[in-house]
């Protein structure tokens, strides 16, 4: 008798050694639920993801208006309106005080809400997720949000009697929200399976567009470092103009709500110094700031803005436009000794240049926006493109013809980990260690044989290590050997009386 099983092998949501034939796929795929279909506990997460974020959020803007108005002495009838102001304002709504515009708003919390948001999606996703799945969990991700704007609104429009706040436009305001949210469910997604979103473009995404986002991702990282390091350089140089930038403070609770807002406002100034490294005017108003020259600007006095340069412009400001092209080179050096498709190389640096520039812009309308009397404050936007996508573009064929040239190509890496991977299509269990390397199966021996119309549950495969017993009857015997004995009982009961003998009077001992 063998004492080993065969191999275990199944497809997604079979056990034990099932038919892996086309027609128990096709069986399942009949019994699949539809869309409008979910588990309680599929509810329940959802559910996480789209309240969890925005109560938080709320709660922590709540709690940021009353401590604010209560170190100002504000009256708190107004507090209504102010969290509902500050709500929209971390989306990125511009407001409208009296005739005042506010456009340009801190992008420290949009950055803390979308990030929250993705984080909460990506910890949500299944597995291996559907269309389905993912339709859902984007929705998810909006639905709280959508919600909490639609209140904030309408408190807004009945706080205008009270305070000069006007509310801004429905389509705007939900524009923004959901340009917002549905870039935290693209992140999120993308963070733990992205290959599953890229499933949902049409066509298909050749080798090449990968390789050039990916690059793109570190392009950016390197530019905005890059112009985060001449930001603090710059604010050391400049540090005399600080105390000019706090003139207007009267007490403590001034200075440190300056300072504060300064922090608030601190990736604004990053990007829009981003924009200043590739050759770009940032715009205050009326004036300008760039490398070639700068003209008349009124600058507000807020210490985050203690960077901005003065003029007139050095002759050696010219000098940090090497900053971009060396990025640029860097990309396609990289590109040409890690790519093995020569042909396509080409295009990955041109999709590097063109994500990298598209992802700028972006950050620069975010960025930037209406400042009140000012004007618009942030970078010129078509001179952004235009030279962000000839240093990247030029640098990064430059980068890439060297590479091929002068370098040896780079050693393959290794596969990125994605959900997918761990979830083949195919699961094995094996039931002992005696692996045959020439084949993917075990055997059973000779004289076994595996019985094909087995049936088996449809529970998840679980590997077990056990015997194969053969010629079991399916009636239960009941064993009436003696303890000890290793002869087999009989097939027929015998009913017996065991008599002792009479022992002899004298001796009563029994031995037991």
């Amino acid at each position: 008798m063998s004492s080993r099983n065969a191999l275990v092998r199944r497809t997604s949501g079979s056990r034990g050694v099932g038919e892996t034939t086309a027609a128990s796929a096709g069986h399942e795929h009949e019994h699949e639920p539809p869309w409008w279909s979910l588990s309680p506990e599929r509810a329940r997460t959802l559910l996480l993801v789209a309240a969890r974020p925005t109560i938080c959020a709320l709660a922590a803007t709540v709690v940021l208006v009353l401590v604010v108005m209560l170190t100002t002495g504000t009256d708190l009838t107004s507090a209504p309106g102010a969290v509902a102001a500050t709500w929209l304002a971390a989306h990125q709504i511009p407001l409208t005080v009296g005739r005042t515009t506010l456009g340009l708003l801190p992008l420290v919390p949009t950055a803390v809400l979308v990030w929250a948001a993705a984080r909460e999606c990506a910890r949500a996703i299944p597995s291996r997720p559907t269309p389905i799945d993912l339709g859902w969990l984007a929705a998810s991700v909006l639905a709280g949000p959508l919600l909490l704007t639609a209140v904030c609104l309408a408190v807004t429009g009945d706080a205008a009697g009270v305070t000069p706040l006007e509310p801004p436009g429905p389509l705007t305001a939900f524009g923004w929200v959901i340009l917002l949210y549905l870039g935290a469910a693209a992140a999120g997604i993308g963070s733990r399976s992205w290959r599953s979103l890229c499933a949902l473009v049409p066509v298909e995404i050749p080798e090449w567009a990968v390789l050039g986002a990916r690059a793109a991702r570190r392009t950016m990282l390197r530019m905005l470092g890059c112009a985060a390091l001449a930001t603090v350089v710059s604010f050391f140089a400049h540090l005399s103009r600080l105390d000019g930038a706090y003139q207007q403070a009267e007490n403590v609770t001034d200075v440190l709500g300056m300072t504060l807002l300064s922090l608030l406002y601190l990736p604004n100034v990053v990007i829009a110094a981003a924009g200043l490294l590739s050759g770009a005017a940032v715009q205050f108003g009326a004036g300008s700031v760039g490398l070639f020259g700068v003209t008349t600007a009124q600058v507000p006095a807020l210490p985050a803005l203690v960077p901005v340069p003065e003029g007139p412009a050095a002759a050696w400001w010219p000098v940090l436009l090497l900053v971009p092209i060396a990025i640029g080179v860097l990309a396609g050096i990289e590109l040409g000794r890690t790519s093995d498709d020569r042909p396509g190389a080409p295009w990955a640096t041109l999709t590097c240049a063109a994500l990298s520039t598209l992802t700028m812009l972006l950050l620069a309308i975010v960025g930037g926006g209406q400042l009140g009397a000012v004007g618009r404050v942030g970078v010129d936007l078509l001179m952004l493109v235009v030279l962000m996508i000839t240093w990247f573009g030029v640098g990064g064929f430059v980068g890439m013809v060297f590479a091929r040239r002068f370098l040896a190509p780079a050693a393959p890496a290794e596969p990125e980990d994605d959900a997918d991977y761990d979830d083949a299509d195919y699961d094995y269990a094996y039931a002992d260690d005696d692996y045959d390397e020439d084949d993917d199966y075990y055997y059973e021996d000779d004289e076994d044989e595996h019985d094909d119309t087995d049936d088996y549950d449809d529970d998840p495969a679980v590997e077990v290590d056990a015997e194969v017993l053969e010629d079991i009857d399916d009636d239960v015997e009941v064993s009436i050997a003696a303890p000890g004995s290793v002869t087999p009982p009989a097939d027929d009961i015998v009913d017996a009386e065991v008599v002792e003998p009479d022992l002899p009077e004298g001796d009563r001992d029994t031995g037991r």
